[in-house]
């Protein structure tokens, strides 16, 4: 038993080193899809993540490494399906729900999204983060009315962040404007950019 433990601790420990910086975190969320040397790295890393989880299929934070590193390689169901499954093993950390809820507005799952978002933030709803992700996760569903009342009350929770602020704003275009916005994240990112070019030429003219 002694012997497992150490062979599991030691596979995760190598694990943790590899993808040190490599994965997207609150300090460092925009990182960009990884060339073919790092992917290798990455790929090295989850491999040894699995191999812990064969000595301790408890251990939650191994999931939670390998939804975050298959983020990073843009493998959003892969990552959903990890990070959900980090959730059910530790149901205290709205974090994994969070992440998975943020794969599943990438992959246009929005009622999956929504769940998660759901429960994220009912671990901690005084959290505006956690709000404004379950608004966005409703504006992808075009349920702008529910959106609306996320974005309202995460506003009320702590200082809103430019995020939240965004998130609030494509609310307000698309309910102004009577359009279904896209259902998942990178097509409405796409969107987005295409409006605010369009009114900095308008204000050009």
């Amino acid at each position: 038993m002694e012997d497992a433990a150490g062979e599991h601790n030691r596979l995760f420990l190598e694990a943790v080193a590899v993808v040190k910086n490599e994965i997207p975190t609150s300090q460092q969320p925009h990182l960009s899809k990884p060339g073919w040397f790092l992917a290798r790295k990455l790929n090295r890393a989850i491999d040894l993540f699995k191999r812990s989880l064969q000595l301790n299929p408890q251990n939650w934070n191994a999931m939670w490494f390998i939804g975050k590193v298959q983020q990073r390689l843009r493998n959003w169901d892969e990552a959903r399906v990890y990070l959900e499954r980090a959730f059910q093993s530790n149901p205290t950390q709205p974090d994994s729900a969070r992440e998975a809820s943020i794969c599943a507005m990438e992959l246009g799952q929005t009622d999956e999204a929504i769940r998660l978002a759901q429960s994220a933030l009912g671990l901690d709803p005084t959290n505006a983060g956690l709000g404004a992700n379950l608004a966005l996760a409703y504006l992808l569903a075009d349920r702008l009315g529910d959106a609306r009342a996320a974005i309202d009350n995460a506003s009320t929770c702590d200082n809103v962040d430019p995020i939240s602020e965004t998130v609030r704003a494509m609310i307000q275009h698309f309910a102004a404007h009577s359009r279904v916005p896209p259902n998942s994240t990178g097509s409405l990112v796409t969107y987005w950019h295409r409006h605010l070019r369009s009114l900095r030429k308008s204000s050009v003219l």
